[in-house]
């Protein structure tokens, strides 16, 4: 045999061992779960085992070949409660995967026909439904939404979206809640802070009530950029005032178009 086809046996060999070492190298041993802060308090036993399961990823499995989109989806789908953050990968051989654990923070009555028994439907800040419950929920845990009833031949069922056709309030809740997360609030936090939502038939007016007593009326007929000014100027005007002083325990607060403030009286 020829020295050269001696070097290029040789050579065919490495090549070999190179992509043979790395099929094992890059395949998936160890799958995880990491929770948010906020979701490891409602964690249950064996949940992470639950999700990973849910996911369809086995190890063994290339690492190149993890298809993150299909993994939300699996994930999603078997478990309404729970929302994928994101899936890392991480080389050469772990998979991350980052969640957090859906929070209701709204409590909704919910009464499809005229006289026929009343529940409460309670969500997330994305609408989604967690639970239907029979009786009034504790307004410790939840937002009250005041002056709208879910009504109407549309579905409510946990893990789904609420249908935007039940009326313009579920669009109103689902950016108020934006719109308190945008400035860095956790939906305990939310909940924490906002006892009600008032929606006003008579004007078409948004409120939302702190646990502390203070009103702020966000508006009128309010568009997706509204929210998305007056939300995050409504928790600075508030967490501006004095600790302990009026305002900030009675009154109600108004946003004013020209000054783009709150201003407050004493007058609810």
């Amino acid at each position: 045999m020829s020295k050269k086809n001696v070097i290029l046996i040789i050579g065919l060999v490495l090549i070999a061992a190179i992509a043979l070492s790395g099929v094992f190298l890059f395949t998936v041993k160890t799958i995880a779960v990491d929770f948010d802060s906020e979701s490891l308090l409602r964690v249950e036993e064996g949940e992470a085992d639950e999700i990973i399961k849910a996911s369809g990823i086995m190890e063994g499995k290339s690492i190149f070949t993890v298809s993150e989109s299909r993994m939300v989806s699996n994930i999603e789908n078997a478990m309404p409660d729970v929302r994928v953050i994101n899936i890392e990968r991480i080389f050469p051989n772990k998979v991350v995967i980052h969640v957090s654990k859906r929070v209701p923070v709204y409590a909704i009555k919910l009464q499809q026909s005229l006289g026929g028994v009343a529940k409460y439907v309670l969500v997330d800040g994305d609408m989604m439904v967690t639970r239907v419950v029979d009786s009034v929920p504790d307004d410790t845990f939840y937002i009250t939404v005041e002056d709208f009833v879910l009504m109407g031949n549309y579905s409510v069922t946990v893990g789904g979206v609420l249908s935007p056709e039940f009326g313009n309030e579920i669009f109103y809740l689902q950016n108020i809640a934006a719109g308190f997360y945008n400035r860095g609030l956790t939906p305990g936090q939310f909940v924490s802070f906002i006892s009600k939502i008032k929606c006003d038939n008579d004007d078409a007016s948004v409120s939302v009530v702190t646990r502390s007593g203070v009103t702020i009326r966000l508006g009128a007929e309010i568009k997706t950029e509204d929210f998305l000014e007056r939300v995050p100027l409504a928790y600075e005007w508030y967490t501006g005032l004095e600790e302990g002083s009026v305002q900030r325990t009675s009154g109600l607060a108004r946003f004013n178009t020209t000054t783009k403030k709150f201003v407050w009286s004493n007058n609810d």
